[in-house]
């Protein structure tokens, strides 16, 4: 059976004038074979795998390519351009939808099918003797709803850059929320920096780190079970008895090292003066930490974290001419939680908008009985990233990397530049080639609990601008003034996509 790396199908991007790798496992055949436009190339079998070599070819569209070993792949719509690969965190892994607030009229407007990507989605592992396999993922194309789930900050640097060069733009997405720059190291690199072996050397071996995670997930879901009660069943329905006044936004402080944990219940009602129509939306600002949100009753959304705006498009069916009530069951994890400032609290009805902001009844419910520990995710335990999105792509031939990170890293700044320095010579090797880097500055950033910049914040920033002294072939995208006061993910990102083109198209064209 011929199985080829999960980047390789049909829509994908290849990059242009460059030699090129199409690569897979191969369980029967000695040798496999890649047809394109009637040339043969061939490969051996080493070890189960294959790994063909194809010549360098122009700019082009709808191509064919057909793999042929004890089986036939055949991948359609194959355009050859320029493929970039985008690192990170959140702020490069945002998607399009989460910046529809301030880019709504370009996103309708947008449609390039030869803007397209590749997710890579880390199969969590930390062995060498196994290593984990690139995921089988669609390209998407920058069109309709496929849109709208790519990278923001990508799509709007490649429109760009497709509209100047007019050749096909390839964006292999690896970026991951909340990932450390210790992450994409690899081991070797980690030795000079500190004892992280300590940190990874626990999930180290087949399995180990996915069996890991997998209790995690279990145990934060248990957490969250047992807070569940009989309020879940009444509270959304009426303003129960005790409530008391709460102003929202607003925040419930830890104090003297003590916070809740739990859940806390916000009502809001509010009235309608005209007749309900079916076109319905709540704008519930930012909350910290989970929400579910019910109106009259109907749960109309729910978020699972802190950090997405809470956009909940309804049935406005479920609304009354006359009075409504809003329901907020917030679970609070971290001690303090609750509404975040600089951020809008609405309803709307057709036409008739209702302004939330202002006086809640608020009740408290459940509150925990243990601490919730929620460990460490995949994405900060070091070098996990480098052994999962970037090992696994060695013989990607792409035109450039972009480099988005270093929010996580802001409790200890220090020697951040040396190990984004030693980090791109390691890939750079690693890739086999001196590829351009653009690294992108972190927008200011208020804390939504405290209204102050984390102390770490300006060091990072003050490193990433340095950056093009520290690297050779780098430059920086500035970005600290395209923030949001207390958003960790402001949602200028066209106007930041395209400073980043303009520095693409400076260092790399």
């Amino acid at each position: 059976m011929t199985e080829a790396a999960g980047i390789f199908s049909s829509g994908m991007v290849l990059q242009r004038d460059k030699e090129c790798s199409i690569w897979g496992k191969e369980t029967q055949a000695d040798k496999v074979q890649v047809i394109l436009e009637g040339n043969t190339y061939e490969g051996d079998v080493t070890d189960g795998c294959f790994l063909v070599k194809i010549p360098a070819h122009e700019a082009a569209t709808g191509c064919k390519i057909t793999i042929s070993g004890s089986s036939t792949i055949v991948l359609q719509d194959v355009c050859f351009g320029d493929v970039f690969y985008l690192s990170g965190q959140s702020n490069m892994e945002l998607p399009v939808y989460r910046t529809r607030d301030v880019s709504a009229e370009e996103i309708d407007a947008s449609d390039y099918p030869y803007i397209r990507q590749y997710r890579v989605t880390p199969q969590f592992q930390l062995c060498r003797e196994n290593p984990p396999e690139l995921p089988v993922q669609n390209w998407t194309r920058a069109c309709g709803e496929e849109l709208l789930q790519m990278s923001a900050l990508g799509f709007y640097c490649a429109k760009r850059l497709y509209e100047n060069k007019k050749i096909p733009i390839g964006l292999v997405l690896a970026a991951q929320g909340g990932s450390t720059i210790e992450s994409w190291m690899p081991a070797e690199l980690l030795k000079e920096f500190g004892d992280f072996e300590k940190i990874y050397a626990p999930f180290q071996g087949d399995g180990v780190l996915a069996k890991y995670l997998s209790g995690q997930e279990a145990h934060n879901a248990a957490w969250r079970t047992a807070l569940e009660s009989d309020d879940d069943k009444n509270y959304p329905q009426a303003v129960p008895e005790g409530a008391t006044e709460f102003t929202v936004p607003g925040m419930l402080l830890e104090k003297d090292g003590k916070g809740y944990e739990g859940i806390v219940w916000f009502f809001k009602e509010f009235t309608l003066e005209q007749e309900p129509k079916e076109d319905a939306f709540l704008y519930l600002g930012d909350l910290i930490d989970a929400d579910q949100t019910f109106i009259n009753g109907t749960l109309v959304g729910r978020t699972e974290y802190r950090y997405p705006p809470r956009k909940y498009p309804f049935d406005g069916k479920i609304l009354k001419k006359g009075r409504n009530l809003i329901c907020v069951r917030l679970i609070i994890e971290g001690g303090s939680g609750g509404f975040v400032a600089e951020h809008p609290y609405y309803v709307r009805s057709g036409n008739e908008k209702i302004e939330l902001s202002g006086t809640w009844k608020m009740v408290y419910g459940t509150k925990s009985q243990t601490h919730l520990d929620p460990g460490l995710r995949g994405q900060v335990i070091p070098t996990a990233l480098f052994e999962t999105s970037v090992r696994p792509l060695k013989d990607l031939a792409c035109k450039g990397i972009w480099w988005y990170q270093g929010e996580s890293n802001c409790d200890d700044p220090r020697r951040y530049d040396e190990k984004f320095s030693s980090m791109i010579a390691y890939w750079r090797n690693w890739f086999g080639e001196e590829l351009p880097v653009v690294c992108v500055e972190m927008p200011d950033y208020q804390d939504p609990i405290s209204g102050e910049q984390p102390e770490g914040w300006a060091p990072i920033q003050a490193q990433q601008r340095k950056a093009p002294e520290d690297v050779p072939n780098c430059a920086v995208t500035l970005g600290h003034d395209l923030w949001t006061p207390r958003e960790l993910h402001p949602q200028r990102k066209s106007e930041l996509g395209a400073r980043l083109a303009e520095t693409v198209e400076t260092l790399i064209y």
